[in-house]
């Protein structure tokens, strides 16, 4: 019988870059899993505040499709850390936030590792993927999202490139942990996305932007996953390589896998709105249904009819238990 299921044997892992003071640009020692790396980070951590790029991974670590949790009938959506289980490694197609209300918190985005303290938050866009690697005893962290259909309503958001971070001031986190806080007492769907709204268009102007190219490619994949690297380059006026090269550095997931995760999330799409699988796939820009299986197997694990008759339930509620 055939299962949906999520390697998670650790791959052995190599530092790239790591932006620390005093410490040379490329780190040629390997690491036999995250955790060994993870390990090696917080004896490198510093002092000093604002959202912290760790290092970099040569190569990203596999990742579920996860749709962000929405109650019925909602577009926008805040949740508050549960610290007994985390979600594993995974991207939707939600743009979503992370911000720290108070204690430390260590966030995997692509092949990059951010730390984020009291105040600081990284945005992430459609198709990246993230975890929780680490949590402090203390951590109050909060998660909010907006369904794409709202989130196509605020340019500032849709413009910025994924993995932004930034951090917000003393006063202003007073302000927006109150509301959120707030948030999980309202009942009315209109008020919270209101609110969540209004949220994602305050912490704009304190995320960092990231290269031109970058957030310019995230734009054009995202309105059209059919575009070849060469055409991509072509309207980015730049050459292939510097395009790959500007993604995957900003963004931490490589190009080319970046743009299979939108084909695959605009497949599910199409296939929940009622197209059949053959139609879905081609309208997803995949070359053909057999292209389209192949992919979903590597990326889900499971065939599209199997994921589709139950499969998809056991993933998407997928949790794990925090280690101790």
């Amino acid at each position: 019988m055939e299962t949906c299921s999520q390697d998670r044997n650790p791959e052995r892992v190599s530092v790239a870059r790591v932006d620390e003071s005093g410490m040379r640009q490329l780190w040629p020692n390997r690491f036999p899993s995250a955790s060994h790396f993870l390990r090696f980070c917080r004896a490198a951590r510093p002092s000093g505040g604002g959202a912290t790029l760790r290092g970099t991974m040569s190569r990203s670590p596999s990742a579920l499709f996860q749709p962000f949790p929405m109650r019925s009938g909602m577009r926008a959506q805040a949740w508050r850390h549960q610290p007994a289980y985390r979600r594993p490694r995974h991207f939707h197609a939600e743009p979503e936030v992370n911000l720290v209300v108070r204690g430390s918190a260590t966030l995997g985005v692509g092949a990059k590792v951010f730390a984020l303290g009291s105040g600081e938050l990284v945005l992430l866009q459609p198709g990246q993927d993230h975890e929780l690697l680490e949590a402090s005893p203390d951590l109050e962290l909060f998660v909010f999202a907006l369904r794409p259909e709202l989130a196509a309503r605020l340019g500032d958001v849709s413009r910025r490139a994924a993995g932004s971070a930034g951090q917000l001031f003393p006063e202003e986190l007073a302000r927006v942990s109150e509301e959120l806080f707030a948030i999980g007492s309202v009942a009315d769907a209109t008020a919270v996305e209101s609110s969540i709204v209004g949220l994602f268009q305050r912490i704009e102007p304190r995320l960092g932007r990231q290269h031109v190219l970058s957030r310019r490619a995230a734009l054009e994949l995202q309105a059209d996953p059919s575009v070849s690297e060469a055409e991509l380059a072509t309207r980015l006026n730049a050459t292939p390589s510097d395009v790959s090269r500007r993604f995957h550095g900003d963004i931490g997931v490589r190009l080319v896998e970046y743009r299979a995760r939108l084909r695959l999330m605009r497949f599910v799409r199409l296939v929940d709105a009622g197209q059949s699988f053959s139609e879905a796939a081609l309208n997803a820009e995949f070359g053909s249904y057999a292209q389209c299986h192949r992919i979903f197997q590597r990326v889900f694990r499971c065939s599209p009819r199997r994921y589709f008759a139950g499969a998809r339930r056991e993933l998407d509620d997928k949790l794990e238990p925090r280690e101790s």
